[in-house]
């Protein structure tokens, strides 16, 4: 009778495993988000590297730090505006979730990381970008989505609005005085994910 060698399991194995069994990422046409995201975790987290993964395994980056690690997605979108909301506000986000995608990736996912590309006007024409980061634990994007409808084809659109140094997701199924509709706090909130890798 032959014994298989228990193998020890965590996260990162867990990571590793899944990676050998899935199709391989296109590596030559990564998310413009994703590699800004990478950018500002690198010049924000000292001694951290961040790494893409080979295989999709519901994270878009690999932040590590000695032992530790976190797991982030990243969701980008452009800045639209025109639109005016109920609550008055003009502008904002476009950022999607499945449903299934969420809840498929608990454990793997520590953060949402939100970028949104902000127009900087020219005299005539729109001339640059700017960025606007939300760094959201998934704990916490978890308690927000009790505000939110997925309806029918199970998906969370956020669209967040920003005003000053005040960000507000406009698309809840409640009124914009309710604490879980503010996201402010996460509003470039690196020092989260560098608490996490401490």
């Amino acid at each position: 009778m032959c014994l298989e060698r228990e193998k020890p399991y965590n996260r990162t194995f867990g990571y590793l495993e899944l990676w050998l069994t899935l199709p391989v990422r296109n590596l030559w046409s990564l998310e413009p988000g994703e590699c800004i995201v990478a950018e500002e975790l690198l010049e924000k987290l000292k001694g951290a590297e961040v790494y893409f993964p080979v295989h999709d395994v519901g994270v878009d980056l690999l932040v590590v730090r000695g032992q530790r690690h976190v797991g982030i997605q990243v969701k980008e979108s452009r800045y639209y505006i025109g639109r005016a909301w109920k609550s008055g506000h003009v502008g904002h986000s476009w950022q999607q979730l499945k449903k299934v995608k969420f809840e498929n990736n608990r454990g793997k996912v520590d953060f949402y990381v939100f970028l949104t590309y902000l127009p900087i006007q020219s005299e005539h024409k729109v001339s640059s970008f700017g960025y606007k980061f939300l760094i959201v634990p998934s704990s916490e994007l978890e308690k927000r989505m009790t505000v939110k409808d997925a309806g029918k084809k199970s998906i969370y659109s956020f669209c967040f609005h920003f005003q000053d140094k005040n960000v507000w997701d406009e698309r809840v199924t409640a009124t914009l005085d309710n604490p879980l509709t503010e996201y402010s706090q996460f509003l470039n909130a690196w020092e989260s994910i560098d608490k996490a890798l401490q």
